[in-house]
């Protein structure tokens, strides 16, 4: 591999760390906005959320598989990260 791949893998996986570090942080948010009475403002960040997610995912389809994987990859290390903060926490 040479080091524009590199940099490439490294972007889109920053990208995708981003991306899912905002994604499952906005989900506690979104949780207690439907556990209020602010539900349809639930409704709204529920969608945002998603259609971010999935912009993203078609959009590094479509530049090819090895972005596509970065980015998945970096959403699921975003996941670990966030469930992590979340567990140390809690009381």
């Amino acid at each position: 591999m040479n080091g524009a791949v590199v940099a490439r893998i490294a972007f889109w996986a920053i990208a995708g760390l981003a991306l899912g570090a905002g994604f499952f942080s906005l989900l506690r948010l979104n949780v207690n906005l439907y556990g209020s009475r602010h539900w349809p403002a639930g409704i709204g960040l529920h969608l945002g959320r998603w259609a971010l997610l999935v912009t993203t995912l078609v959009f590094a389809a479509r530049t090819g598989a090895l972005p596509l994987l970065s980015v998945a990859l970096g959403i699921l290390a975003a996941r670990a990260l966030v469930l992590r903060g979340a567990q140390k926490a809690q009381p």
